[in-house]
């Protein structure tokens, strides 16, 4: 039996990381294969270009968004597809959403083109369900503030000003509208096991 694709997306400092290791740990504690991944990353090429992108203090646009679907095709084609067809879960830390907000509406990219690449590097392919996690701005900065006073270490988009924070939580919001047959909103705030829990609930939708 084929596996199912799932990713999550949201803003900086929304609590990504800990609910998809939360979530892994869930589905292996009911028998079902699963592996995490990341975007940009999860294979040999996308690592590499990850790290050539945390290298470049700043790229247009257009450059950086050609390596990401770079990354993106790698990863698809090397990891993602065929942990599918063995019947795996692959959980995603970002997929082509987060170019949609990150890129188009912050780099100003016109989406035509980003769906233009979408279209010739991954093709159809869709996520089953995305879980975008939502944070009001002041808390998921006082997260990246706590998470890079611990490991010393800032990138470009945890520097993000106030009104920058605002459009990406806006824009990941309005891709829930958007794309609502596969992706749903969560309420970040709260406890993990919280989160989780409102994680977990709408894992039904799959079956739908």
């Amino acid at each position: 039996m084929r596996g199912k694709f799932l990713t999550f997306e949201g803003a900086d400092g929304v609590g990504k990381s800990t609910q998809i290791q939360m979530l892994a740990d869930y589905l292996k504690s009911l028998n079902i294969k699963t592996k995490i991944t990341r975007e940009p990353g999860g294979d040999v090429v996308g690592e590499k270009i990850r790290a050539l992108l945390k290298s470049c203090a700043s790229l247009d646009g257009i450059c950086e968004l050609l390596l990401l679907f770079a990354a993106r095709r790698s990863h698809y084609v090397d990891l993602i597809e065929p942990l599918l067809r063995e019947g795996y879960w692959v959980i995603s830390d970002r997929f082509y959403d987060s170019s949609l907000v990150y890129q188009g509406l912050l780099k100003n990219v016109s989406i035509e083109t980003i769906m233009q690449l979408k279209q010739i590097t991954i093709g159809d392919f869709e996520p089953d369900l995305t879980f975008v996690l939502d944070l009001d701005i002041s808390s998921s900065t006082q997260r990246i503030a706590n998470r890079s006073l611990q490991f010393d270490a800032y990138d470009e988009y945890d520097r993000m000003d106030a009104e920058e924070q605002r459009v990406i939580r806006e824009g990941f919001r309005r891709l829930v509208d958007i794309f609502s047959w596969r992706m749903v909103l969560i309420n970040a705030a709260g406890s993990r096991e919280k989160v989780l829990s409102r994680i977990v609930s709408k894992l039904s939708r799959l079956s739908e």
